[in-house]
């Protein structure tokens, strides 16, 4: 209702009243024209309701019932049909608006319908339009305008009409002030919204306070403060006995990630898979990206095939608003067995298409600077994986090889200088490191790493010890410290690197399994350069066993002594001699060699004799022993240097949910 009499006696002065429709008009002229949705059926046995504030033209009501029923390409049409007859129609741009708000997430348009109803509204009725007259509509488009403003990152914008709804109407938006502020950074602001919601007495704006006040301590640093303001959000709604949230409880989960509390984190996200699905966050691409980080790389997948159909249960105008956050899911897990040219074929688009992030807290340079990273590396890896092949092909095919893994280096340093230029502010900079916190909350960290060859290591040595210094949570020292150490690597300094190493794996979590693996991998390097190299073989040997493919990830020589046996075991060595995976030498993991014109194998071994792993295949009826020798090597790289996980071309175009067609699209064909 309006908030103040005396300013709808002043509007009385200046309008005339215009004559009422009830809702129960608007649904039999519904019905008239052959709208027969179910609410209208109800709304028609009641014949006795009255909305008062609604009124409009039969035309105009019918098309608004349409929208309120969420038949929205229904609504367009029949929008249509009214501006056909009376441009000056601002119920009918409502319900425009409403139908690329809701119905085709297509803001800009909305935006557009919905000024033009406010212009069209305010010309006719006022500024403050009189309690006689259509008031709701007003009241509507101004919290319509808000929510339009907030979808696309206007929020200074939003801020002004949610003053203007509370300048002229009850109740008051109180807690929805407290985002947009949020967003500005004006967080003491944002706190007190919050606050003053809170103590309102109303459920609703108690839901909506304790969730931003879990944001706004995130985003302002206070990690420690928002991993209990998470948490009482979660407590609030048992102890009211209300459902939890879906949001409630991803966003505990990036609290108890923020601390490093992985456990918790996946038992707070299992129990969101759940729970009613939420407009914002699906807790199966967290799900996913948490076992990508594991190593669980088979859950992993199984995560992801749940994505698209989570998608797919929520209205149209948020599908897409985690679009790119599913691609750089995919992307990571794609990349870490061994698929860099399909992770690069989503990377690609998605450095292209960023998300909107008016209804997510973290900055969006930090989306774009993981993919950018995701797409170096994925090209990285292709031109690693092309000179493997080239190991095994005629002499002749060499030169073509190497060009082609030339092309894939180049465009990945096209990548790195993409994610060098976002960085290119000291308060993100340093932020990258901080990993868990508001400034680096989607970094994998098994990925952070890659900045060392991007910025070079003077600075990131000198932005992570300025992270680290302002870091008070004891459980980031290892990972600040595995950055560290491949700085060192990088910049030759191996002792140092071995020892920093060392001391990182010795804390590092047990869940870190990937960040884990490059670490031993680095320490591996750097004991093998010292000339330790039973330690070199024994760290080898343990980040083989968590993560193969890290090897290829940092392009990185396995230090190998090769046995062999039968007559064709000397030419399926030499193909191995020029892998880029191997360095053949006096001291390394033994390498067992047997072969024949009929089939052969070549194991990997660690320094304890369990198998890494072996490439084996049979000669067929037209193959002679040098093609034999090839397929033994492409399945020796094939095994060793990759997880297996049992993924199809078929399996990775269906991640996206491209392939899927929702019953909603269904109902919308079927749409009058």
């Amino acid at each position: 209702m309006p908030v103040a009499d005396h300013r709808a006696a002043r509007a009385r002065q200046r309008v005339g009243k215009p004559g009422r429709r009830p809702l129960a008009v608007s649904l039999l002229c519904a019905a008239a024209v052959g709208v027969t949705t179910p609410l209208a059926a109800q709304v028609l046995n009641m014949p006795h309701l009255q909305v008062t504030g609604l009124e409009g033209e039969p035309d105009e009501l019918a098309a608004w019932t349409l929208s309120e029923a969420g038949r929205h390409i229904g609504a367009r049409e029949q929008a249509e049909k009214v501006l056909k007859k009376r441009p000056q129609s601002f119920v009918a741009h409502f319900v425009l608006g409403k139908a690329q708000h809701y119905g085709e997430a297509n803001f800009p348009r909305a935006l557009f319908h919905y000024d033009q109803a406010l212009s069209l509204y305010e010309a006719r009725f006022g500024v403050e339009p009189d309690t006689d007259g259509p008031w709701r509509w007003h009241a509507k488009l101004l919290r319509r305008l808000a929510a339009v403003h907030g979808s696309l990152e206007h929020h200074e914008v939003r801020l002004g009409y949610i003053a203007r709804f509370n300048e002229r109407y009850q109740p008051h938006l109180i807690a929805e002030r407290a985002w947009p502020l949020m967003k500005l950074e004006r967080y003491d602001e944002a706190r007190l919204a919050a606050s003053m919601g809170m103590h309102s007495g109303r459920p609703g704006q108690r839901t909506l306070s304790l969730n931003a006040l879990c944001a706004i301590e995130f985003e302002a640093g206070n990690d420690g403060q928002s991993y209990e303001a998470c948490k009482l959000a979660l407590d609030d709604a048992r102890a009211q006995g209300r459902p939890v949230s879906a949001v409630d409880l991803t966003n505990f989960a990036e609290a108890s990630r923020s601390l490093f509390k992985l456990d918790e984190a996946e038992a707070v996200v299992l129990e969101a898979t759940k729970a009613r699905v939420a407009w914002y966050g699906n807790p199966w691409m967290e799900l996913s990206e948490l076992y990508t980080r594991q190593a669980r790389f088979t859950e992993a997948l199984a995560a992801l095939r749940r994505v698209p159909e989570y998608r797919l249960q929520r209205p149209p105008h948020v599908r897409d608003a985690d679009r790119n956050e599913l691609w750089r899911a995919v992307a990571s897990f794609l990349l870490t067995i061994s698929r860099p040219l399909q992770a690069r074929a989503i990377t690609g688009p998605a450095l292209l298409m960023p998300d909107r992030r008016g209804h997510n807290s973290r900055d969006p340079s930090q989306d774009r600077v993981v993919v950018a990273l995701l797409d170096r590396r994925a090209r990285m890896m292709a031109a690693e994986m092309r000179m493997e092949r080239a190991a095994v092909e005629p002499w002749h095919a060499y030169p073509g090889a190497l060009l082609d893994a030339t092309w894939h280096r180049l465009s990945a340093w096209h990548s790195g200088r993409l994610a060098e230029r976002l960085l290119d502010d000291d308060s993100r900079l340093v932020g990258s490191f901080r990993l868990g916190t508001s400034k680096s909350a989607i970094m994998p960290p098994w990925l952070v790493g890659e900045l060392v060859e991007v910025l070079g290591t003077g600075v990131v040595d000198e932005a992570v010890r300025r992270a680290s210094g302002r870091d008070e949570r004891p459980s980031a020292r290892p990972y600040y410290a595995s950055v560290r150490a491949e700085s060192a690597a990088h910049a030759g300094r191996w002792d140092a690197a071995l020892s920093i190493a060392a001391s990182a794996l010795q804390q590092l979590g047990p869940g870190e399994v990937l960040l884990r693996a490059r670490v031993q991998a680095i320490a591996a390097e750097a004991a093998r350069r010292t000339g330790q190299m039973e330690d070199a073989l024994s760290y080898l040997d343990a980040a083989f066993q968590s993560d193969p493919g890290v090897f290829r990830r940092l392009s990185l020589e396995v230090p190998v002594v090769i046995e062999v046996r039968g007559e064709s075991g000397e030419m399926v060595a030499e193909m191995l001699a020029d892998s880029p995976r191997l360095d053949v030498s006096q001291a390394g993991l033994r390498l067992r060699v047997e072969a024949a014109r009929t089939g052969g194998t070549a194991c990997l071994s660690g320094p304890y004799g369990i198998v890494i792993g072996c490439g084996r295949a049979s000669a067929k009826a037209d193959e002679d022993a040098q093609q034999v020798a090839r397929n033994i090597v492409r399945a020796f790289h094939a095994d060793v240097f990759a997880p297996r996980v049992p993924l199809t071309n078929a399996d990775i175009n269906s991640l996206d949910g491209a392939n899927l067609v929702g019953k909603e699209a269904l109902e919308r064909a079927l749409e009058f």
